[in-house]
């Protein structure tokens, strides 16, 4: 039997990057990764496959190329079992391996919605992050002309927008009074709502689907809970995701509440050796301190790095306090984006807080070609100044600039600091550093906090 000094169960984002982490680190350790197929999807990118990138899954794969480089060894088969006593993988095909240290990082699988009938009729879809699925839902979904999108997130509504965008009729359907409300404030979803309804999607908010009717067990109906009815083709759900812990379970594993793998703040599990990291692992809400459902590979990808440096003993002291949750999307050609808490969450958890936005063009001056209006909406503490979250909405330079909101808030930078922050600006690249929105929010803040004190 082999023995690896690393064994990593799934190639998804979080297995890649602990494993070339730990490849670049410690050379000489011996690393096998074991994942199901061979090819592997960008899990943000699956939207775009829809239209953008003309119905072709390949140009959305996802390889491996650099974990092999740096001599890492890769597997395409399934764990089926793991003795955690004798430190034995075995494979489906019979094969075994012994390990050191072994990591679950086996993702997560989409929520199916049992409890309405017809949920698995033909043509009913989920956007699992497996490159075989969506290559077949790609090419079945292309000869379908009426289709259902259940599911207002990011996955949802971005699949909804480049289906649409293919000349399908294509209706989206949200529980909640707007799209993305689970990671924008009330204001900044409105306005992604609003923006997702100016493309030719049908959205219907504030709406439940009852049932799935088919005819010949295929989908030909949705029927909704205020008795309207669809006729559609297809049906895609987008209603979240679970983590894919069932193996972990069956090993022995403590799992939370919401079936996620509980770990540490270095990934490590309550068995000796065993770590898990990515969609499968428990995070914590850096405002609340609690278990999380944030499932990114953004936050994926962080926790690797930290998992792989430190997987032989502690090398890097993690000093995050949390996972932030730091989103972005485009819809409509508006970027939207948000970072830590908002008006909803920050009052949900009792925070006292205060908040200010500023909008200018984010180029200087205005008139340039190519403009857009930057809106950036910071959140702060009222006791101490400190950026507990923010938001912006306009052009492309959003999804930078909300990375620099989110550095702000995990090194506790207060917006008295942020009055002091030295930045670089041009013409064509930025706005006028008389008008920078993210200082400029900083200063309304300060002078809303010192009006409430006086």
């Amino acid at each position: 039997m082999k023995r690896y000094d690393v064994i990593i169960i799934g190639g998804g984002p979080a297995g890649i990057v602990t494993g070339i982490t730990i490849k670049k680190y410690y050379n000489d350790k011996s690393v096998l990764m074991v994942k199901e197929e061979a090819e592997g999807l960008v899990p943000c990118g699956i939207p775009y496959i829809f239209h953008l990138l003309g119905n072709d899954v390949d140009k959305n794969k996802m390889g491996l190329k650099p974990f092999i480089d740096l001599g890492g060894e890769v597997i395409i088969n399934t764990v089926v079992k793991v003795d955690k006593k004798q430190k034995i993988v075995s494979l489906k095909t019979g094969e075994q391996f012994s390990y050191d240290k072994l990591v679950f990082a086996t993702g997560s699988l989409p929520i199916v919605p049992t409890s309405i009938p017809g949920h698995n009729l033909e043509n009913v879809f989920y956007i699992k992050k497996s490159f075989s699925y969506i290559k077949d839902l790609s090419a079945k979904i292309s000869g379908f002309k009426n289709i259902a999108i259940i599911g207002g997130g990011f996955i949802g509504a971005e699949v909804a927008e480049q289906l649409a965008a293919s000349n399908m009729n294509v209706t989206l359907i949200e529980s909640e009074p707007n799209c993305f409300s689970k990671a924008f404030s009330p204001e900044l979803s409105q306005i992604a709502t609003d923006a997702l309804r100016n493309t030719k999607v049908n959205v219907l908010t504030s709406t439940l689907v009852k049932e799935i009717v088919g005819e010949n067990n295929k989908v030909k109906q949705l029927i909704l809970a205020d008795g309207n009815k669809i006729e559609t083709d297809a049906v895609i759900f987008s209603i979240g995701y679970k983590a894919n812990s069932q193996l972990a379970k069956e090993t022995g594993l403590e799992l939370n509440r919401y079936g996620d793998i509980h770990v540490d703040n270095y990934g490590r599990t309550t068995s000796k050796d065993i770590s898990a990291v990515g969609d499968c692992a428990q995070t914590f809400g850096f405002l609340t301190g609690r278990s999380d459902m944030i499932k990114l590979a953004s936050t994926a990808t962080a926790e690797a790095r930290v998992l792989g440096h430190n997987i032989f003993g502690i090398k890097i002291k993690k000093s995050s306090s949390g996972t932030l949750g730091v989103f972005s999307t485009e819809i409509n050609g508006l970027a939207m984006a948000a970072a830590g808490a908002n008006d909803k969450s920050a009052s949900e958890a009792g925070v006292n807080f205060i908040s200010a936005k500023f909008s200018s063009p984010d180029r200087h001056p205005g008139s340039l070609p190519g403009v857009s209006n930057l809106t950036v909406k910071l959140y702060a503490s009222l006791v101490d100044g400190s950026i507990i979250g923010g938001e912006a909405w306009g052009g492309k330079s959003v999804g930078e600039i909300i990375n620099i909101i989110s550095m702000a808030i995990q090194k506790s930078i207060t917006v008295y600091e942020l009055v002091s922050y030295q930045i670089g600006t041009h013409p064509l690249l930025t706005s006028s550093p008389i008008v920078n929105p993210i200082i400029r929010a900083a200063e309304e803040i300060i002078y809303k906090i010192m009006q409430a004190k006086s």
